[in-house]
């Protein structure tokens, strides 16, 4: 299994309103060719341009058409083959991010990362040949290391984080939402972005307060020429985080520096991770310090190709955060993750779906010729009844059947009515339809006994009509518990309602509905799951595939541009040693332009070290201060208890703080202590003898 490294971009916004008040000038600039990215520091005449190569490089006025068609487009693409893919902006607060993933509508080449993600995957779903899709979506923001699902119906409730040997993490009781088409997905983000946390600072007037994650699930089911199936799995990770901050720049204060000192410690965190897996040398990767770095854990260093976008702002007075952006973006190309297409999961829906759908398909071709089959298929299957066989002569046994039966249908819309009401569990239901159905089959076995003893027959055709629906109903059971109920009493209800008279003909259970109703709703189920997978709309579209054909020929042509870039930096200076010169002259002055360019390139490492060692002196001294001042409060809180531990009962359990410590536990899932309870052990004395 080969690695591939994270692919890191740059993108440079323009000054905005504030910035151009403030008469700020621009210390960004950038080598589209070469993808290199030049920062220069204010006021520092003298010193060179701080230098830094990526994947790919867009100012101010390249467009993220042209960016997602360049980097963004294979990644995406990989998803519809069955990989996973992670597309996620990163930059300080009002640098581009949620512009560049979600965008505008106007104009059309500034739509955003993730509306561009719907399109492409939906266009090649619609020119796949021979192969069938199901897709889902899921939405979640983390707000103040509170995981909340956008799309539930509580978008408040506090969601875990949990972890599965094959499933990897993953967020317990987060809805997923199957999707048909782009208007879908469009419509499932618009109500997940308005139940995303957003607030006011001096720096962006709609900052986001929190991090959110889009999820597109893939489930991939192709055909062979063998006419075998082969299932596969891809998944689409758009993350839009929330942007550094510093409080002195945005003046957040109460709610909002709370949000922002949660939105720097994750942040920090997944610097934390970035630097472990460079560093190579770590052997454990903080990916628990946050919820953020455990849900990005297989982004970073696992099974996912992913995509780093680094918004920056070109201003002067955003030179440290823009540098320290650069420098992030840096250290993340190094990272090496390990992709691989998802093939064969346990887990895929689609597989139960399929094979329902075979078996509907089967039980319908048992019944129907290929004609009445295509027919139905087509949705030409004609609502009237079917013609009516004349009606047996009615006998004492046959009202008693049929008044057992109304009583079991009246019992049963009983029980259906007060699940409904009361909202009782489905497990109770079912015992309590089981059990009424159970009685319902013995009455009418030990009828059917009498009158095998008294020499009446039984219809041939009502014993093929049991068998049909007899699997027809383990077919519903084994994927809907409800199903049973539904079917039914969907059937009886339908078949008294169109002719009473057929009624009559029930014989030896209520499975025993005539064969066309069957096949009805075999049809019905059978389209159902047919309308839950896309795939193959468009496979004969010429001019789409042509299209298609055109964008990944100009993906490719940029990543060979891209390769042929970095060779040129790399290989610079080995042709100066290996071209041959006419002359002595020429050497000499072809090697003092590249000794002059490494001078400036070892004045450039020299400054950035001591640039590294000044900011390492101001982070050093700044944790030096939180641990005094974490130690201070520690030795207030431990002179607090000593002083309240006298005052505590004796028969208390809190009244021995060595006990209680022992005791506590540190859950890892919500990051705080769980102590034992408060308990008061009264011990009471025997009365006295008289």
């Amino acid at each position: 299994m080969g690695s591939e490294s994270v692919k890191v971009v740059v993108r440079c916004r323009p000054l905005n309103d504030r910035e151009k008040a403030l008469s700020c000038k621009m210390v960004l600039s950038m080598n589209l060719q070469r993808c290199q990215c030049f920062i220069e520091k204010p006021g520092a005449v003298d010193e060179p341009p701080k230098q830094f190569t990526f994947d790919g490089t867009y100012y101010i006025d390249q467009t993220t058409e042209q960016m997602y068609n360049e980097i963004a487009y294979p990644l995406v693409e990989g998803v519809t083959e069955g990989y996973n893919g992670t597309i996620f902006a990163y930059g300080q607060t009002g640098s581009g991010k949620s512009f560049t993933m979600q965008g505008v509508s106007e104009p059309a080449t500034q739509k955003g990362v993730i509306p561009r993600a719907f399109e492409h995957i939906f266009e090649s779903i619609q020119c796949a040949e021979n192969t069938k899709f199901l897709v889902r979506a899921s939405y979640l923001e983390i707000y103040n290391e509170e995981i909340r699902d956008l799309l539930g119906s509580d978008a408040k409730q506090r969601l875990e984080l949990k972890e599965h040997p094959e499933r990897g993490v993953y967020v317990r009781d987060l809805s997923m939402h199957t999707v048909h088409s782009v208007g879908e997905c469009e419509r499932i983000i618009e109500k997940g972005w308005r139940n995303r946390a957003v607030g006011y600072t001096l720096m962006n007037k709609d900052s986001s307060r929190s991090h959110s994650i889009f999820t597109i699930h893939l489930e991939i089911c192709s055909t062979d020429s063998s006419d075998q199936d082969h299932l596969r799995a891809g998944k689409l990770n758009l993350v839009d985080l929330a942007g550094s901050e510093r409080q002195s720049k945005t003046g957040a204060t109460g709610e909002r520096l709370r949000e922002a000192t949660k939105i720097n410690l994750s942040l920090s965190a997944l610097g934390n991770v970035i630097s472990a897996l460079v560093d190579g040398r770590s052997k454990y990767i903080p990916y628990r310090d946050s919820k953020l770095t455990r849900l990005l854990q297989d982004s970073l260093g696992g099974n996912t190709r992913t995509l780093m976008i680094a918004c920056l702002s070109p201003a002067d007075n955003n030179y440290e955060e823009s540098l320290s952006t650069l420098r992030y973006a840096n250290r993340a190309k190094s990272i090496q993750n390990r992709p691989r297409i998802n093939e064969d999961p346990k887990d895929a829906l689609l597989r139960e779906y399929q094979e329902e759908i075979k078996k509907l398909r089967a039980l319908l071709t048992g019944q129907l010729s290929t004609a009445d089959l295509s027919t139905l298929l087509a949705g030409q299957f004609s609502e009237s009844s079917p013609a009516v066989p004349s009606r047996p002569q009615s006998t004492p046994t046959e009202e008693r059947k049929e008044k057992i039966k109304e009583e079991y249908e009246e019992r049963l819309a009983k029980l259906q009515a007060e699940y409904n009401a009361e909202q009782e569990s489905k497990a109770k239901l079912q015992e309590d339809i089981a059990a009424l159905r159970s009685s319902y089959e013995s009455k009418l076995s030990s009828l059917e006994k009498a009158k095998v003893s008294r020499g009446s027959s039984v219809p041939k055709n009502v014993g093929a009509s049991c068998t049909s629906q007899v699997a027809l109903e383990e077919l519903c059971m084994s994927t809907d518990p409800m199903c049973h109920s539904t079917v039914e009493e969907t059937s009886q209800t339908k078949l008294s309602e169109k002719d009473p008279d057929r009624a009559g003909l029930l014989e030896s259970s209520d499975a025993t509905a005539p064969g066309p109703l069957d096949q009805k709703h075999v049809l019905e189920r059978l389209q159902q799951l047919e309308q839950e997978v896309v795939g193959g709309e468009q496979a004969r579209n010429k001019e789409l595939q042509q299209r298609q054909r055109q964008r990944k020929k100009l993906a490719d042509q940029r990543k060979a541009q891209l390769v042929h870039a970095l060779s040129e930096n790399s290989e610079e200076s080995e042709n100066v040693l290996l071209n041959v010169y006419n002359s002595i002259q020429e050497e000499v002055h072809a090697k003092n332009q590249m000794l002059v360019k490494v001078q400036g390139k070892l004045k450039a490492a020299k400054l950035e070290i001591r640039d590294l060692q000044a900011e390492f002196e101001v982070e050093r001294n700044d944790y030096l201060a939180t641990i005094r001042r974490l130690e201070k409060e520690g030795q207030l809180l431990h002179s607090l208890l000593e002083r309240m531990v006298p005052l505590v009962r004796r028969d208390c359990n809190y009244s021995n703080l060595d006990r209680l410590k022992k005791d506590a536990v540190w859950d890892e899932d919500s990051a705080t202590w769980r102590l034992p309870d408060v308990m008061v052990q009264k011990t009471t004395l025997p009365s006295g003898g008289v």
